[in-house]
């Protein structure tokens, strides 16, 4: 393979780029990559060299992770993006709404500018991601995803740091921070030529998952430390991966991606509460090891006798 070189030797930062590539990708199109990135570098300065290096390290790990726009994982993302977006403003500005008295008397009391950042900083982020999403602005849509799920990042690391109450509070902090880190991993995840642009039915997807997601919201009972959970939950909780799952490898890419909407929201709820029924790893494992199995032998069974024809391959960076 023909290694392009920059100033007097060849460029360190491209061979690192391109060992994020799996090696049979290396060797089938290796040299394609470098003298497309020759190319394209040839006359830019060391800017358009990062920009390059960049954009050939981010899609190696597309294509290692299989999240490219030939993967059925990468397809799924890009189906359900609009939906978790939408989400994510409901889930934001549901509770926001709903405690705007105690957040005043938390700033009468307190002023500063420190708390007014964090108090408003969540509802704005939420309002901008509503308005990025509608116009088809999928950049400013991860970064302000982004945004929140790093203040979801720092409110479980402060729980989990400063609070003398162990797991239990982890857990319970995590309920309410852990839906936002992980939709912002999921959007920036999806393939960025198959997210969907600005029209109608997109337009209608992200309002309606807004609604959904405020109502589900609205209708959790997880910051309710004596909500009951019987077994009769444990086990609805425990089934639903299962079923998503098969819905998946079935190609059922619509319900697939309601679901995991849905689970993005409630999924760190309800293994909290799993596990908080349960009394423990020692007494929910159980439970769960046969579930586990059986999202195994369906997954083994499906793969082997009742998987579509994959998509033609489609090549090249996003």
């Amino acid at each position: 393979m023909t290694m392009p070189v920059i100033g007097a030797a060849p460029s360190v930062a491209l061979r690192a780029a391109l060992q994020l590539y799996p090696a049979r990708y290396r060797q089938e199109r290796g040299e394609e990559l470098a003298e497309v990135f020759a190319d394209s570098t040839a006359a830019g300065g060391r800017v358009a060299v990062a920009r390059e290096v960049l954009g050939l390290a981010v899609y190696g790990l597309r294509v290692r992770l299989g999240l490219t726009g030939a993967s059925a994982a990468g397809r799924l993302l890009a189906l359900a993006a609009p939906m978790i977006a939408g989400a994510v403003v409901g889930a934001t500005m549901v509770p926001w709404l709903a405690t705007v008295d105690r957040t005043t008397g938390w700033l009468a009391w307190d002023d500063s500018l420190e708390n007014h950042v964090r108090a408003f900083a969540p509802p704005v982020a939420a309002l901008l991601l509503a308005v990025a999403a509608l116009l088809g602005r999928w950049t400013a849509v991860r970064a302000t995803a982004l945004v929140l799920g790093l203040v979801g990042l720092g409110r479980l690391g402060e729980a989990v740091f400063t609070s003398h109450s162990g797991l239990w509070w982890a857990g319970y902090v995590g309920m309410a921070s852990l839906p936002f880190v992980a939709a912002a991993l999921l959007l920036v995840a999806a393939p960025t030529d198959l997210l969907p642009r600005p029209t109608g039915r997109t337009a209608g997807l992200v309002l309606a998952a807004a609604v959904a997601g405020g109502l589900l919201e609205a209708a959790q009972s997880w910051d309710d430390t004596t909500f009951p959970l019987d077994l009769r939950w444990v086990v609805v909780m425990l089934i639903a991966p299962l079923l998503l799952t098969f819905a998946g490898l079935r190609g059922r890419w619509v319900p697939t991606a309601v679901g995991m909407t849905v689970l993005v929201l409630t999924g760190p709820g309800c293994l909290f509460n799993i596990w908080r029924e349960s009394r423990g790893v020692s007494h929910l494992l159980p439970a769960a090891v046969p579930v586990v199995g059986l999202l195994v032998l369906v997954a083994v069974a499906v793969h082997r006798f009742g998987r579509r024809p994959a998509v033609s391959a489609v090549h090249g960076p996003a």
